[in-house]
């Protein structure tokens, strides 16, 4: 084979080596190219599915808005055309009462029918509650179960699905309007805790323009947190209870691990203790603890509607590594 021949195979070898090599770059270019243009494409529609997601929502939002306020000014309406209409009837009772005069018998049956009227008329105009439930996987059905158990008041439940749920928060929180009567909050509350919903919070709702509905509704959902339910998470509650009432017992755990505290239920006494505190009370072990335990306090109080106070107690049973972090409540139920 003469030199260029040679020379010739030589550059021909180079030249294949070096075309397999920008192949192959273009090859790898491509490949990312496309990966990159398809992880894109993902990306957009994730984003669009979300915005669908979110206009779904807010549809349906909007549908139960408009619902609920037609309702309320239909409530309004009903309810006023029935007080004018009572108002008329008493009226006309009171005449016939003057026309009956001395006659007892008579009287008598206009009293009743009266009290029967009066009795239809408040069934008529029963307070209806609008229950908005911001529904959240992890609750599962117990909720919708609760509030559809309850047959007074007059619970009507409406749901909205939370946006970009993750599972793993379950509802803490009760919203109530101003036109709505304590008494129905506390049903509601009590029967949610009851049953182990843990309601960290009850808060007033505020209706705005467009939402007077919301004044006489509830709404169930979720609220973050505080950095005091990581503070309280570091405290030991330990609950004493000499004859305590079950159920009241049962709120305070409840109430207690609900606002992020260590629960610690020990054996009810069936005789009173010489140390047991006549009143209900909160026991502290440092001098610093006291505002923490008069918060302690608060809730109690306001969960068991019994005046909880508190007192520093002499460390019987507490270690001093645990003064800072124990409470001790006692629950005199007798």
């Amino acid at each position: 084979m003469s030199q260029f021949d040679k020379k010739l195979k030589e550059f021909e070898s180079k030249s294949k080596k070096s075309n397999i090599g920008i192949i192959t770059m273009i090859i790898v270019g491509l490949i990312i190219f496309a990966g990159l243009y398809l992880y894109n494409i993902q990306v957009q529609n994730e984003k669009r599915d979300r915005e669908l997601l979110l206009q779904s929502n807010s549809e349906q939002l909007e549908k139960l808005e408009k619902r609920d306020s037609i309702n309320y000014e239909k409530k309004e309406q009903r309810e006023d055309s029935i007080q004018k209409a009572w108002k008329t009837l008493k009226a006309e009772i009171d005449r016939i009462k003057e026309v009956a005069g001395s006659n007892n018998d008579v009287i008598y049956r206009i009293d009743s029918l009266q009290t029967k009227v009066k009795n239809v008329i408040t069934i008529a105009i029963v307070d209806t509650i609008v229950v908005r439930y911001y529904k959240r996987k992890s609750d599962g059905n117990t909720i919708t179960n609760i509030v559809n158990s309850i047959e007074s008041p007059n619970y009507k439940l409406n749901y909205k699905d939370v946006y970009d749920d993750d599972g793993t928060k379950t509802v803490n929180t009760l919203y109530y309007g101003k036109s709505v009567k304590k008494e129905y909050v506390d049903i509601l509350y009590n029967k949610l805790i009851d049953n182990g919903i843990k309601i960290e919070n009850i808060k007033s709702l505020k209706s705005v323009r467009g939402f007077e509905w919301k004044k006489n509704a509830i709404e169930i959902g979720f609220e973050r947190p505080t950095s005091k339910t990581d503070e309280n998470s570091e405290i030991t509650v330990r609950l004493y209870c000499y004859k305590p009432r079950g159920d009241v017992k049962k709120k305070i755990k409840n109430q207690l691990e609900a606002k992020g505290y260590q629960v610690k239920v020990f054996p009810d006494w069936s005789e009173k203790p010489s140390f047991f505190s006549d009143e209900m009370t909160v026991l502290y072990y440092d001098s610093s603890k006291k505002e923490k335990a008069g918060e302690i306090a608060k809730i109690l109080t306001k969960l068991t509607r019994l005046k909880f106070g508190t007192k520093m107690g002499a460390g019987l049973g507490v270690t001093k590594s645990e003064k800072k972090s124990v409470f001790i409540i006692h629950y005199n139920g007798s």
